[in-house]
């Protein structure tokens, strides 16, 4: 299967049992996990530039932040692993989750952390981003807060290197950035 992650096995395994219930053979089991493609921004590799490759992952909870990475690290153990995070949703831009998201970066080797978009937000609600990059910092991870994407797409121009992997996690758009950073890589 090409796909990575101990969550794609579990399903995988899922989708085998259930197929097998059903009387689908194990040769057309085994074409068909073969040929799966994947979920579209579920790791989905949007291109290369510079010898760098940027994905796309609808990440934006805890655990998925925490299985994406964890996928990354165990397919790529010696690569450096960029996890960009867009606190979006309406469920990551809460404090609720502060302490849950300081342990989901584990996988990576460098993270950056966009501006919190739901801002208004009262601030006692509201993800803190400082703490959460001191948290990971304190943890011995390399970890920044970025004031805009355009911040986040020169961060990783001016210190990328080649086979680094860019792992950009949001529920929405997160302004483009993914050709923005293809372009800048360029």
């Amino acid at each position: 299967m090409p796909l990575v992650g101990a969550h794609n096995v579990r399903n995988a395994l899922a989708a085998i049992a259930v197929a097998t219930e059903v009387g689908i053979s194990a040769d057309r089991i085994a074409d068909g996990l073969l040929r799966f493609a994947g979920v579209k921004r579920r790791l989905e590799i949007v291109g290369t530039a510079d010898g760098v490759t940027v994905y796309d992952d609808f990440a934006h909870h805890p655990t998925a932040v925490a299985e994406t990475l964890a996928g990354m690290r165990a397919a790529n153990p010696s690569a450096r692993i960029w996890a960009v995070f867009e606190p979006r949703s309406a469920s990551s831009c809460r404090r609720v989750f502060q302490d849950d998201f300081a342990r989901a970066f584990a996988g990576a080797d460098e993270v950056l952390i966009a501006p919190v978009f739901r801002s208004k937000l009262p601030e006692a609600e509201r993800l803190s981003i400082p703490q959460l990059v001191r948290d990971l910092n304190d943890r011995g991870q390399r970890a920044r807060e970025a004031a805009s994407i355009d911040d986040i797409i020169q961060a990783i121009a001016r210190e990328h290197r080649p086979g680094d992997l860019v792992v950009l996690m949001s529920n929405g758009g997160f302004g483009g950035i993914h050709q923005k950073l293809l372009q800048a890589l360029a």
